[in-house]
């Protein structure tokens, strides 16, 4: 018998199962070889593309967001889609209220019929929202004026 160590000895009893006779291990190494060789035919692609690859470093994403989960980053990211499907919620609500409001009306406003729909607090509470808004995203947008003169 060889003893080497890169030798795979597999007549040795201690590798059969202990209910296992000589034919069911034959019938094992046969259904085993037969599903190597279709993963493999399975594989070939995916390894010829590099593709098992972007598998692999999914899998270490995965691995990697799983072990840095604990309790104080569950509880952020649920608060954070709480809130998200909140604010979805509420936006949708509102336009799907604008637009039955809209459809009422026989006629588009004039000028100063949006000025006499202005009077209304909820609608200058709206308007309010909406340009403290304009004026944040306006902030973040600022950039440095360009000096055509330097040139």
């Amino acid at each position: 018998m060889n003893t080497d160590s890169n030798t795979i000895i597999h007549d040795t009893p201690a590798a059969l199962p202990p209910h296992a006779g000589d034919t069911t291990r034959g019938q094992l190494n046969d259904a085993a070889l037969k599903g190597l060789e279709e993963l493999i035919s399975k594989l070939e692609p995916l390894l010829a593309t590099r593709r098992l690859n972007r598998v692999v470093e999914l899998l270490s994403v995965v691995a990697d967001t799983v072990d840095m989960t604990d309790d104080y980053f569950v509880e952020k990211l649920s608060k954070v889609f709480e809130e998200g499907v909140g604010a979805a919620w509420a936006a949708g609500n509102a336009a799907r209220m604008a637009g039955a409001r809209l459809a009422q009306m026989q006629e588009t406003p004039s000028l100063i019929g949006l000025l006499r729909i202005a009077r209304e607090p909820d609608v200058r509470r709206g308007l309010a929202f909406m340009l403290a808004t304009a004026g944040v995203l306006g902030k973040q947008l600022a950039y440095d004026p360009i000096d055509y003169t330097a040139d």
